[in-house]
């Protein structure tokens, strides 16, 4: 039986939800142009990637700041009035994921997710937060931020914060460690539990490896690759990397044989005659 505090919460999430930039779209479509409602959901995925596809100034969202943070090639110990400093977007809202974390996990949960989340944006645009920029943006004090980042770091998550931004590898992003865990053998659902995010947050980041990997076994390099899967080539070059690593561990193999039977190139496929299948 469903109870009263968990149809709240649903309802609550509903009028949110209504209120985003894309189910503006989606009436729009479906008032406008007469398309049907399924139509009209897939279109701002469309839009964003048939105009926006690798483009460095995409259109701000829903719940994004400007904000002014140390460029991350200053060195931790250059004396902040001497530091370049570079301006960043950063989700600090994002109502999808943000209301299933709060629901699912907790409001401690949310913090570190949205931490994790505005830092790595952060580093993606060139620069690095410190502890005090995260205590402004997520309206907390300095000493819940640094406790935040020792238990995420105790969860092999690091947090790219100024400080310590050099001693922090590509592969150890939350995106990263979702992977990481899938590899592992964890579903979905416990690698969200895991790194504090959602669900569709997590299922979007294994979507996008999968991707990667398939294009990496047709032997794509790491341009065509970011410009097929719609990712950058950061991003793509820390999958790539991944990939590698775990192509070589025999822990990894399931995992491997998967991937190898939605392209159809298992054995069983090649005696077959069967073709790799497209993306």
């Amino acid at each position: 039986m469903i109870s009263l505090h968990e149809s709240r919460g649903a309802q609550c999430d509903a009028r949110l939800t209504l209120k985003t930039q894309d189910q503006t779209l989606i009436r729009q479509a479906m008032e406008g142009a007469g398309l049907t409602r399924w139509e009209a959901q897939v279109l701002p995925r469309v839009v964003d990637d048939i105009y926006f596809q690798g483009g460095e100034k995409r259109p701000w969202k829903d719940g994004q700041v400007r904000y002014q943070c140390v460029s991350i090639t200053a060195g931790a110990g250059r004396k902040l009035s001497e530091c370049p400093l570079v301006p960043t977007v950063l989700s600090v809202i994002d109502v999808d994921n943000d209301r299933e974390v709060l629901r699912e996990q907790g409001a401690i949960a949310l913090r570190r997710s949205k931490l994790m989340r505005i830092a790595e944006e952060a580093r993606d645009q060139g620069g690095v937060l410190t502890q005090e920029d995260l205590g402004v943006l997520l309206h907390c004090d300095e000493r819940t931020i640094r406790r935040d980042i020792k238990e995420l770091r105790a969860k092999g998550i690091h947090v790219p914060t100024r400080g310590f931004v050099q001693d922090i590898g590509p592969t150890l992003s939350h995106k990263a460690q979702a992977i990481r865990h899938w590899l592992e053998g964890k579903e979905p659902v416990a690698v969200a539990r895991a790194i504090n995010h959602s669900l569709k947050a997590v299922e979007r980041y294994l979507e996008d490896f999968k991707r990667v990997s398939l294009l990496v076994m047709k032997d794509l390099d790491k341009t065509a690759i970011a410009r097929a899967a719609n990712l950058s080539p950061t991003l793509v070059k820390t999958y790539q990397a991944m990939y590698a690593e775990a192509k070589a561990n025999p822990a990894y193999a399931y995992r491997f044989k998967e991937l190898e039977a939605m392209t159809g190139n298992t054995p069983t496929a090649r005696k077959s005659g069967g073709k790799k299948g497209a993306l």
